[in-house]
């Protein structure tokens, strides 16, 4: 019999495989961007969900209700500086004419396996499908949403915003990350062991998607940018959105509203 230290070992041991399965089967096969996002994500995902089960339905509930209106909201304004774009879509149609359909489920994939990878390794928080203090980020993500549409409708110029990764990294990830933990300082060891595993992981998985040309860059609103053997990307998106803050933003939100803080 393989007590529970040994199958935790079993669990990192696999998670450390994966994405370097993730990143050979995609280039063996010239993946699209869904089905690379299904490697690198779902497949984590489905292991820690297994593995987490009493956590499914609370993560996923939280994922969705955090992933699509930030999607929304965040890749068309990103999209419209050219700060973000998917050449090639396996659907039919985009959102507004603009935002692809893989997007909202590499929203939801990377939310929620940071969390369940967050809750099977390092929180036994509260296990409430939604915790009561969700309204406070429910309701003003609505607000959000309406003047966001409204905007989209009746002034869509004003959408358009330049140097808008660097704005949108600032307000969404960098001033909550640092707020909720300027309280919370303890959490931060937690964070840091999730982000060191997601750092790697999504490290690859930008690579994979940038040689396979999954997605590019057009735009020239960036503060700067860092190049990786031939691989380049603007730094908003090394320091914001893919390797360092997303993960501590993710679960900033998630344990200030849907968690207990500990």
């Amino acid at each position: 019999m393989f007590n529970k230290k040994d199958i935790k070992k079993f669990d990192i041991l696999l998670l450390l495989l994966l994405p370097l399965l993730s990143t050979i089967i995609s280039l063996a096969i010239n993946a699209n961007f869904l089905t690379s996002t299904l490697l690198f994500f779902g497949l984590p995902s489905l292991w820690l969900s297994y593995r987490t089960q009493h956590m499914i339905k609370k993560t996923a509930l939280f994922s969705l209700i955090f992933s699509v209106p930030s999607t929304i909201i965040i890749d068309y304004i990103a999209v419209l500086d050219g700060a973000w774009f998917v050449p090639a879509t396996i659907f039919s149609f985009r959102l507004s004419g603009t935002i692809p359909i893989e997007d909202f489920i590499f929203g939801f994939l990377l939310v929620y396996s940071i969390i369940i990878f967050y809750e099977h390794f390092l929180d036994k928080g509260k296990h409430e499908l939604l915790d009561r203090k969700m309204k406070y980020f429910i309701f003003p993500i609505i607000l959000v949403l309406m003047i966001f549409f409204i905007f989209l409708i009746t002034q869509p110029e004003l959408l358009k915003i330049r140097y808008a990764y660097l704005i949108l990294g600032i307000i969404f990830i960098l001033f909550p990350s640092i707020t909720f933990l300027n309280y919370f300082p303890r959490l931060l060891s937690k964070y840091v062991k999730t982000s060191s595993y997601f750092f790697v992981l999504i490290f690859l998985y930008e690579l994979t998607g940038l040689q396979l040309n999954q997605w590019e860059f057009p735009g020239q609103n960036f503060i700067g940018w860092i190049e990786i053997f031939e691989y380049k990307f603007p730094f908003e998106e090394f320091f914001f959105f893919f390797f360092v803050l997303i993960t501590i933003g993710v679960l900033s939100y998630y344990e200030f509203f849907d968690d207990d803080k500990k």
